[in-house]
């Protein structure tokens, strides 16, 4: 039979542990002060705790492993029966109120080799030596900063002594859970499956989706990861103070990171942007926010443009300027007056009238020498190519975003912050990881996804993935 309690032999064992415990503590307690230092109340508590919570936890676990014994589960790599090897195969772990020695039943298949210990299963353990509360805690630690620091909180504020090395493991492996669930939804986006909507994506009508690259050192040199952020837009609008135009409000944002070729890139994009509108009947316009990449604008359409949605594409403003200010300090020199001159009516004709005068505006000039010319030459090109896509006035009057500072933002939060601090080495895969990681909670997924219990598919982490800050 099942039993769903403690026996009362148990609970007075217990007791009587507590109460010894607590007497030997007593005189430390009564000369402690209540401050965070290692001397204080709280400190000792916890140290008087742990112990006997650890004995708790085993008590029921040991119950639990008692219903278990006369089970015969089937084997979960290939069904078939399996075969009771150890009534009491031992398990150490680290939780967040003890350590724990597990003794549970564990079965070994003779069709396919794999062994079991349906407890385990129970519970909602994966690999390693961390519970699940102490690994949720540990990566969310990981995701926040070096993993070095997150040891250090741990000890700090819950009297934990967990090695970096394990809290590196445990937000990797959890890492992976999340990109390869990310690499699923891609797949079938590939396949034509249309990725499902959030439960709190609402049914917008106008979506935004700003699309930017950030640098990382991963695998010893320089790549680029990828950073989208999708946002409903409106109905309601505000007015920005600094320049008193109207736009529409920008909604709950989420984002990912791809450190893939942007063709893969862009389905990740679009599994994002699905899972918050695209693919909907109530969805009428997607505003796309980037600078001039030509890898941004030659898909941007094909991916978001899905059963007649309109694609808004929409150079950033202040990239655009970026260029003016390249062509100025090249030809008149870098911030004089003369450069200063030719630039700030430019920006107030490019916000009024678009592109037009600022091509004829660069066509008249002329280079000095070969790199001014060539930087001319490349500014015609770029005012040229992204004419349409520079129609401020247009999109103003339609109450439309025209800066990108959403997505350069998530990608210093996602990515800067915390893959590009001093010292800081990064295989390419530990960097994607603890990226997608970071992403998912950013965007408000973090609470469903330990939902799914992902510590029990963690995959084994190989000690060089990814190192740490010195």
């Amino acid at each position: 039979m099942d039993r769903r309690e403690l026996s009362a032999t148990s609970i007075q064992e217990l007791g009587e542990v507590f109460m010894a415990a607590l007497q030997q503590a007593g005189p430390e307690l009564l000369s402690a002060d209540l401050e965070g230092h290692p001397g204080g109340t709280r400190h000792h508590l916890q140290r008087l705790m742990r112990p006997l919570m650890g004995r708790v936890v085993e008590r029921v676990i040991t119950t639990i492993a008692a219903t278990q014994a006369t089970l015969q589960p089937a084997c979960p790599s290939c069904g078939d029966q399996v075969r009771l090897v150890d009534l009491k195969r031992e398990r150490q772990l680290q939780g967040l109120v003890g350590e724990y020695t597990l003794h549970r039943p564990y079965f070994v298949c003779d069709a396919c080799h794999h062994g079991t210990a349906p407890v385990d299963e129970r519970l909602g353990l994966g690999r390693g030596a961390l519970s699940p509360g102490l690994s949720r805690v540990a990566s969310r630690l990981g995701i926040e900063d070096a993993f070095g620091e997150g040891v250090d909180v741990l000890a700090e504020a819950l009297g934990i002594d967990v090695a970096t090395e394990s809290v590196r493991r445990i937000t990797e492996g959890l890492g992976e859970v999340a990109e390869a669930e990310q690499q699923a939804m891609m797949a079938a986006a590939r396949a034509g499956e249309i990725p499902p909507l959030d439960a709190d994506a609402g049914h917008p009508t106008v979506l935004a989706v700003e699309v930017d690259g950030i640098m990382v050192h991963t695998d010893g040199a320089w790549h680029e990861a990828k950073v989208a952020t999708v946002a409903p837009l409106g109905p309601d609008t505000q007015t920005n103070p600094d320049t008193e135009r109207e736009r529409l409000v920008w909604g709950r944002s989420s984002s990912c990171v791809g450190m893939e070729p942007a063709e893969e890139f862009w389905f990740r994009t679009y599994v994002e942007a699905c899972r918050r509108g695209v693919g909907t009947k109530e969805l009428a316009t997607v505003v796309v926010l980037a600078d001039g990449a030509e890898w941004i604008w030659s898909a941007a359409a094909r991916f978001l443009g899905i059963d007649a949605v309109e694609v808004v594409e929409i150079v950033d403003l202040y990239h655009a300027v970026e260029h003016l200010w390249t062509v100025a300090n090249t030809i008149f020199g870098a911030g004089t007056p003369k450069a200063h001159a030719w630039v700030e009516p430019l920006k107030r004709q490019l916000l009024q009238n678009g592109a037009t005068p600022v091509i004829a505006a660069l066509r008249t000039l002329v280079a000095p020498e070969a790199l001014a010319a060539e930087e001319l030459r490349k500014a015609i090109g770029y005012f040229t190519t992204n004419a349409e896509r520079m129609n401020y006035p247009a999109f103003v009057a339609r109450q439309l975003p025209i800066g990108s500072g959403a997505v350069e933002s998530a990608g210093k939060l996602l990515v800067g912050e915390r893959e590009k601090g001093a010292g800081m080495r990064w295989t390419r895969a530990g960097a994607q990881a603890v990226a997608t990681l970071r992403a998912l909670h950013r965007s408000g997924r973090w609470q469903a996804f330990w939902q799914t219990q992902p510590q029990r598919r963690r995959p084994p982490v190989s000690a060089q993935s990814a190192l740490t800050a010195a």
